[in-house]
Parts: C-alpha cells; structure tokens; sequence
C-alpha cells in the first residue's frame, strides 16, 4: 500500500491504518475496534505486541479505537497511516 499524500488525508475521510499494541488483544474485541484485523505479531520485552489493521472511516472513529486501546491499559507502540481513501 502507498502512504497517502500530503492533504488526501482529512478530518472526515476513511483510511486505513495499522496500530501496534503492547500487549494481548483477545478478537472478541474487533467489533469494538471498527473491525479490524487483529493479530499478534510475537514478543516484545517479555510481552506480546498485537497488531491491528483496518478501515476506519474518519478521525473520530480512529479516537474511539484508542480510546478503547486506552481502556484496556494497552500502551500504543506505533500508528501509521497506510492509505487515504
């Protein structure tokens, strides 16, 4: 996927994004995650790293995915942008 370009990328539009967790996420959770994808990706300081990937479809809805993160006290290790859509 490419990054997206300087100003494709607002307040109201869907992208996708990869956000890396330290910590277990059980998929249950996905739901209440936007949907995404979520998978561990090993170990990291004696603690597993979860990676999520999905569509979010703006900004507020990637603020309540951390916001959730937030909630189940996992620290957040990286968030990229993938793709503007």
């Amino acid at each position: 996927m490419r990054k997206p370009e300087s100003g494709s990328l607002a307040m109201e539009t869907p992208a996708i994004y990869r956000i890396s967790v330290l910590g277990r996420v059980d998929a249950s959770w996905a739901p209440r995650l936007e949907g995404m994808n979520i998978t561990e990706s090993g170990q990291t300081r004696a603690k597993a790293e979860t990676i999520l990937v999905g569509r979010v479809a703006d900004q507020a809805a990637l603020a309540g995915v951390l916001s959730t993160l937030y909630e189940l006290h996992l620290p957040v290790l990286s968030l990229e942008c993938l793709e503007a859509m």
